[in-house]
C-alpha cells in the first residue's frame, strides 16, 4: 500500500513524464430514462472470486485527515461530518470493470479545495496515468474520470487507484489521500437489445463487475431524481456494499 510521500512521488514523476492537461470529470455512460416502477426494484451486489484479486486491498477508507485544514469550520454538523469516501465495496476494497477508461464515483464532503487527483498505479508501483480534476467543493456524490488520452486498462491486471484531494495551489504531502482497487476484466455475454438499463445493472451486479454497475445505475437515478422506487434501489444497492453512510447523499455527476 503506498503511503502519501510515495503518491506524491508518483505525481511528480507522472505530471513530468505524461504532462497531462486538467480535464473535467464526466460519466460517457449513455444511460436511457427508465419507466416509472410502483415498488422498487432490489438489486443485491455480488462481488466477485478472490481469483486475480490484488494481496493487499484494505485501508480504502479515508484517513483520520479527510478533510483539508482549512475546512474544519464547514463541518462542523453531523451531517457534514461524513468523510470523503470512495464508492467501493468496503469489505473487499476492490471492484471488477469492463472499461478502457473507467469512471469512478465519489463521497465529496463540502471542502474549499478546486481540485482532486486522479491516479492509476500498477501492482508493481509504476504510475499508469493521472488527472487533475477540477472540482466544485459542494458535498455529494461526484464522477471522475481518468483523460481519454491515457493508456487503458489492460484486461486481466490490476490498478490502485489513489484520489488526492489538493487542498492548496499544488499538492502536498499532508493532502488527505484515499484509495482502492480496479480490475479490467473482458465483456461478458451481458448485452442484449431486450434488457432494460435495470436488468443490465442486475447482470453486471451478478458478474461482480461493480464499476459499471454503481455507475449506470447512478445515472438511472440523475434522469428521475424525484422516483422514490428509483431512490429506495439506489439506496440498497449501497448498503448492500456497506456504504450505508453515502446512500442518501445528493448525486452531482
Amino acid at each position: 500500500m503506498l503511503n502519501s510521500q510515495q503518491l506524491i512521488g508518483l505525481m511528480t514523476i507522472g505530471l513530468f513524464l505524461i504532462g497531462i492537461q486538467p480535464t473535467i470529470a464526466q460519466s460517457n455512460a449513455n444511460i436511457p430514462t427508465p419507466t416509472n416502477r410502483s415498488k422498487p426494484q432490489q438489486i443485491i451486489f455480488k462481488p466477485p472470486s478472490n481469483q486475480g484479486k490484488p494481496k493487499f486491498t484494505s485501508s480504502g477508507g479515508s484517513r483520520s485527515n479527510w478533510q483539508c485544514p482549512q475546512d474544519t469550520t464547514l463541518n462542523t454538523t453531523s451531517a457534514n461530518k461524513t468523510p470523503l469516501m470512495l464508492l467501493a465495496p468496503t469489505d473487499s476494497n476492490y471492484g471488477l470493470t469492463i472499461a478502457e477508461h473507467p469512471t469512478f464515483l465519489v463521497y465529496l464532503p463540502q471542502t474549499s479545495a478546486k481540485q482532486v487527483i486522479l491516479s492509476l498505479i500498477t501492482e508493481d508501483n509504476q504510475l499508469h496515468s493521472q488527472s487533475f480534476i477540477p472540482i466544485k467543493g459542494e458535498p455529494g456524490i461526484i464522477s471522475i474520470k481518468s483523460a481519454d488520452s491515457s493508456p487503458p486498462l489492460e484486461v486481466g491486471k490490476n490498478y490502485q487507484w489513489a484520489l488526492v484531494l489538493v487542498c492548496g495551489e499544488k499538492p502536498s504531502p499532508n493532502d488527505p489521500v484515499i484509495t482502492s482497487w480496479v480490475r479490467r476484466v473482458a465483456l461478458p455475454q451481458l448485452q442484449s437489445h431486450q434488457r432494460t438499463t435495470f436488468e443490465q445493472v442486475d447482470a453486471y451486479s451478478e458478474q461482480g463487475i461493480w464499476y459499471d454497475a454503481v455507475i449506470a445505475l447512478a445515472q438511472i437515478k440523475k434522469t428521475q431524481p424525484k422516483n422514490q422506487a428509483i431512490a429506495d434501489t439506489w439506496t440498497d444497492f449501497l448498503k448492500s456494499v456497506g456504504l450505508d453512510a453515502i446512500a442518501t447523499q445528493p448525486l452531482r455527476l
